[in-house]
């Protein structure tokens, strides 16, 4: 057995790596399955182990990986912390689809895949059309006027949040609070963190959820929490809490995914000015542009998984109940797959890429993420507006997502 460790492995979850990891995945590229040992979980950063990974869910356990890696990092000093930290993974004790395994996985997508119908899909791509043409009226109007806008602020969050409110029928005029919850979320894995404070922010979305679903099971609307809420996949309804984490997950996963989607692609292709002439003059091409994005500069990092048994990858033997980062960005710039890996190419063939997971647990809103992309750049492009970096741009990340918290942007 070979065990590859080394002190001097990357650190993924700190501020330095986080906002600026592709070095790091390069070296880690290298090194094949690694030990992490500052913090005990071990590393698949190549796109062939990534894949082996996403395909055994047997072996690769949702359920565990995310709480056992926070467990760890409150410290064993850190009563508070630890308990706020863990009070998520409390509601865990319910099934939820994003940390449970095949056969109760299988049953919960379904719940949730049936109301993404082929009407329902075609309402929220009329209603992204209709927010970005509100949102980028806006915005243009104080752009020809000589100001300048925030694209993340002003495009990238409003435009995902007000839709998904809209698709599980809440309402956006609250927002700021779906982003500070949503930021509380995937924020918990931040190098420096207020665990107390993310804890609070947790119980808060909670419990407004909790009144929601409470409310969708005695007067249903046509939303997607209704339809949760009504749904019998193995002959009974599920129970409130697992209502709760379904309205939560697809609130958090529907913005935060699609926010940093477009900040990170849109700057990529100020980066590849050529490439974003292309986009411009030929609208049609933002479908490639937006796989080129989730490739390239995807916002998913990464994800937790726990070792069920010892299992042997390549010439490594990881223990059984290791905590192991999969990470979909590393994989998305091996240069065994991709030529020119580190190159934004709108013409590649991207199709292997895992930006958003692969098996059983690719993401089931997927299909929205790219509808959305894709409608922004369309938009931007019937406006010619030439939009160039009036600004440094503020970069945020951490091991599971990374985007940009402000990109200033002017007319050229």
């Amino acid at each position: 057995m070979t065990i590859h460790t080394t002190g001097a492995v990357p650190d993924l979850f700190s501020e330095e790596v986080g906002s600026d990891p592709f070095s790091a995945y390069a070296e880690l590229r290298a090194l094949g399955p690694v030990y992490d040992e500052q913090n005990d979980l071990w590393l698949l950063t190549r796109h062939a182990d990534v894949i082996h990974a996403l395909h055994e869910p047997r072996i690769f356990s949702s359920a565990g990986g995310y709480s056992e890696f926070m467990s760890g990092r409150a410290g064993p000093g850190d009563a508070s912390g630890r308990a706020n930290a863990l009070r998520f993974d409390d509601l865990m004790g319910s099934r939820v689809m994003i940390a449970s395994d095949p056969p109760d996985h299988t049953l919960l997508r379904r719940v949730v895949s049936r109301p993404f119908t082929k009407r329902r899909i075609a309402e929220w791509e009329r209603m992204a059309q209709d927010l970005a043409a509100d949102l980028l009226d806006e915005a243009e109007e104080r752009l020809r006027s000589g100001e300048s806008i925030d694209f993340t602020k002003d495009i990238a969050i409003p435009l995902p949040v007000t839709l998904i409110a809209g698709i599980l029928g809440i309402p956006a005029e609250r927002m700021a609070d779906f982003r500070r919850w949503s930021e509380a979320l995937v924020g918990a894995l931040a190098a420096s963190v207020d665990l107390e404070r993310v804890g609070a922010d947790l119980l808060e979305m909670s419990q407004f959820f909790s009144e929601v679903v409470g409310a969708r099971r005695q007067d249903p609307g046509d939303d997607l929490i209704s339809a949760i809420a009504a749904a019998t996949p193995d002959g009974e309804q599920l129970s409130q809490i697992e209502v709760v984490l379904f309205s939560i997950l697809l609130l958090v996963a529907g913005n935060e995914t699609t926010t940093n989607l477009l900040g990170n692609l849109q700057h990529a292709l100020w980066d590849h000015p050529s490439e974003w002439a292309t986009v411009r003059s030929h609208p049609e091409q933002a479908v490639d542009a937006v796989e080129e994005g989730l490739r390239y500069c995807g916002p998913v990092q990464g994800l937790f998984r726990q070792v069920t048994e010892a299992y042997r990858l390549g010439d490594v033997v990881l223990p059984a109940k290791a905590v192991v980062y999969v990470s979909f960005a590393a994989a998305n710039r091996d240069e065994s797959v991709f030529e020119a890996a580190d190159s934004f190419k709108l013409n590649r063939d991207s199709r292997e890429h895992v930006a958003l997971g692969h098996g059983v647990h690719y993401c089931l809103g997927a299909q929205l993420a790219r509808l959305e992309t894709r409608v922004v750049l369309e938009e931007l492009a019937r406006r010619d507006l030439d939009l160039v970096p009036h600004g440094a741009p503020t970069a945020m990340g951490n091991a599971v997502l990374r985007g940009y918290s402000s990109i200033p942007v002017a007319l050229a």
